[in-house]
C-alpha cells in the first residue's frame, strides 16, 4: 500500500464488489468506507474498464510520450469527451494529470521548447 491510499487493493475491491452487486454508497460508509463518492465512483469505473490492474499502485511515475499526451489533449478539445472520462479510458489514475496536459496545449507549452529540466546555474 502506498502513502495516500486509505486501503489494500483487496479492501477496495471488496467495497467495489459490494457496490457492483448493489449495497449502495451510505450503506459502505457505514461499513467503514472513506472515501468520497465521486472518488470511489471514479475507482469503480476505472475497475470495470480495466479490472483489478487499475486499483494497483504504480511501481513508479508514469511516464507518457508528448505524442500521446497531444492525442489526448486533443480529445477533450475536440471530441469534447470528458476529463473523467479520458482519465478512466486510458487509465491514467488522476485527473489533475490530464488537466495539466490540457492546460499546456491550449497554453502552447508543448509547441514552445519545453524542457522538463530547468538548467542549473552555478
Amino acid at each position: 500500500m502506498y502513502s495516500n491510499m486509505k486501503y489494500t487493493v483487496a479492501e477496495l475491491e471488496f467495497y467495489i464488489l459490494q457496490y457492483l452487486e448493489g449495497m449502495t454508497f451510505p450503506m459502505l460508509k457505514n461499513l467503514g468506507l472513506q472515501y468520497e463518492n465521486t472518488y470511489f465512483l471514479f475507482e469503480v469505473r476505472l475497475y470495470q474498464q480495466h479490472g483489478i490492474d487499475s486499483l494497483q499502485p504504480p511501481n513508479e511515475n508514469q511516464h507518457y510520450s508528448s505524442e500521446f499526451r497531444e492525442q489526448v489533449a486533443q480529445e477533450h478539445l475536440v471530441d469534447k469527451i470528458s476529463i473523467n472520462e479520458l482519465a478512466i479510458k486510458y487509465n491514467v489514475p488522476s485527473q489533475k494529470t490530464i488537466r495539466s496536459w490540457i492546460f499546456r496545449y491550449t497554453n502552447g507549452g508543448e509547441s514552445q521548447s519545453y524542457n522538463s529540466k530547468p538548467e542549473v546555474y552555478l
